[in-house]
């Protein structure tokens, strides 16, 4: 049996489709007129205007704060600073911990660790994919400062639940809504719900600039403090002498290129959200007809940004494993996301506890600790993983109606030639 067609015969999808660009004149036009202006980047680090960047750089952060609804904007180089920025402005130090998903990136964990805290993993919510409100607080302790929840793959946490949890145990919420602009739950923004949103521009999110990062809040305060991380705040802090707000701030800077992109994409933001919502629906009609693929789940008052489309697939249905129908895919023209990411506690990162030197730093503040990092501590989360999770990534420009149909003779074909899967698999045939 061919490695290239499982199935014999033509792939239904015989030429891959490229990732096209969400560029346009507009983009070409506003990183030109930035060139020929000669500024590109205003910032200094020291106190006075220029500590707060460009003239595009303050126009994205406002465009940010009327589109979200939001007081404050601060614009950052990434959403991974973007996070630590976030960490750092609440305060968040050694000796503290800090609850977050295990099934994201490794960046919002990551954030953790940079200012010497600890992460808490809690497992999720086996239909959204997000922090499991009912299993958080069975790991508050004293030193939990917050809660640093994940809109995942497009969808909002359970955020209402989420912030009263924090508002009961006094702790700060941060949502990694990098995957989320433009969700909402009852017509509330997703990323607008917590102490502090984090928004990314990282060339495959749903709008970007290539790399980039927003912070939003409505705290005065927090936004400060997040400004002055981005910016070297302790050679401002110096010079105003003000002791009392003291923080250790790095370049985390935008430059006016990265912002005059950024501006174009938010203008078009709802027009992707229009055609990813149009394409996901047709997704989750036609799974309807097919037994042991489960859709999306969006509870009721949610809207949900499909950043990807995640299903379930139900071994026992198809007679398949999980990988052989995803190889299968593939060799139809549609690659597909096997799980997610590996759970983040399961990383030798977090096994050996060993980060900068042989200090065991910052794990070793807590002791005993409050969780050890192993296998089955958030079975739904390795159960996704491991066993039943797939991503789909045919939500977004360039694909278009006929491309879903294409995907569903695809999964049909396999479908009707489970047989020949099965020998490939009793055969042990090697991955192509």
């Amino acid at each position: 049996m061919s490695k290239l067609a499982l199935l014999g015969g033509s792939p239904v999808r015989k030429k891959a489709i490229p990732w096209t660009s969400t560029m346009g004149e507009e983009e070409l036009s506003a990183v030109t007129n930035v060139m020929k202006s000669g500024v590109l980047s205003a910032f200094l680090a020291n106190s006075g205007e220029k500590f707060l960047g460009g003239p595009k750089v303050k126009e994205l952060e406002a465009a940010f704060c009327q589109r979200f609804h939001s007081k404050y904007a601060v614009t950052v180089n990434s959403a991974t600073t973007a996070l630590h920025t976030a960490v750092a402005a609440c305060g968040i130090g050694p000796g503290d911990e800090v609850i977050v998903s295990p099934y994201t990136m490794v960046a919002s964990a990551s954030a953790i660790l940079m200012n010497g805290a600890t992460p808490i993993f809690v497992d999720i919510d086996s239909n959204t994919y997000t922090l499991n409100p009912e299993k958080i607080e069975e790991w508050i302790t004293p030193r939990t400062k917050a809660i640093l929840t994940v809109n995942i793959f497009g969808l909002p946490s359970n955020l209402p639940k989420i912030t009263e949890i924090a508002k009961r145990h006094n702790l700060y919420v941060i949502e990694d809504n990098a995957q989320a602009p433009g969700a909402t739950i009852d017509g509330k923004e997703a990323g607008t719900f917590g102490d502090i949103g984090v928004f990314s521009l990282n060339y495959h999110k749903i709008i970007h600039s290539g790399e980039g990062g927003v912070l939003v809040t409505d705290n005065k305060d927090l936004a400060y403090r997040c400004q002055l991380v981005r910016n070297h705040g302790e050679v401002a802090l110096d010079e105003e002498g003000d002791m009392e707000t003291a923080i250790l701030g790095s370049n985390y800077r935008m430059s006016e290129l990265h912002a005059a992109i950024g501006i174009e994409q938010l203008k078009k933001l709802d027009g992707f959200l229009n055609k990813r919502r149009f394409l996901a629906d047709k997704i989750s009609g036609a799974l309807k007809n097919f037994d042991g693929l489960n859709g999306v789940f969006v509870p009721e008052g949610y809207t949900h940004s499909y950043y990807v489309y995640p299903m379930q697939y139900n071994k026992s249905v198809w007679g398949i494993k999980r990988e052989t129908f995803a190889l299968a895919m593939k060799a139809e023209g549609f690659p597909l996301g096997v799980g997610y990411v590996k759970p983040i506690y399961l990383m030798n990162l977090y096994k050996h506890k060993r980060i900068f030197n042989d200090t065991k730093y910052p794990f070793a503040f807590i002791n005993p600790p409050t969780q050890n990092y192993q296998k089955d501590i958030c079975p739904v989360v390795e159960t996704m993983h491991y066993e039943t999770l797939l991503n789909v990534d045919i939500c977004r420009e360039p694909f278009n109606e006929i491309n879903i149909d294409e995907f569903f003779e695809a999964v049909q074909k396999i479908w009707n030639e489970r047989d020949i899967l099965r020998k490939y698999e009793k055969d042990n045939l090697s991955c192509p």
